[in-house]
């Protein structure tokens, strides 16, 4: 049986990554410590989200008002 790579035989560019990437959307944390002598002096806490709004919110659905009622 013949196993088969996903990436076997495709190039990929840097646009094609991009795409996959916010239609996915990826999180990335971290955490940068800064301490002099053990004393912990700066804490900085990150997360960040790449993704698009579609993929973070779902489909946006156009509400249309009939007839001039809000």
């Amino acid at each position: 049986m013949e196993q088969y790579h996903l990436f076997q035989n495709k190039e990929m560019t840097l646009l094609d990554l991009l795409d996959g990437i916010i239609d996915t959307g990826v999180v990335v944390s971290g955490e940068i410590l800064i301490s002099v002598a053990n004393i912990d002096l700066i804490v900085v806490d990150l997360k960040l989200l790449i993704s698009s709004i579609e993929s973070a919110f779902g489909p946006y659905e156009r509400k249309i008002v009939s007839g001039g009622n809000r």
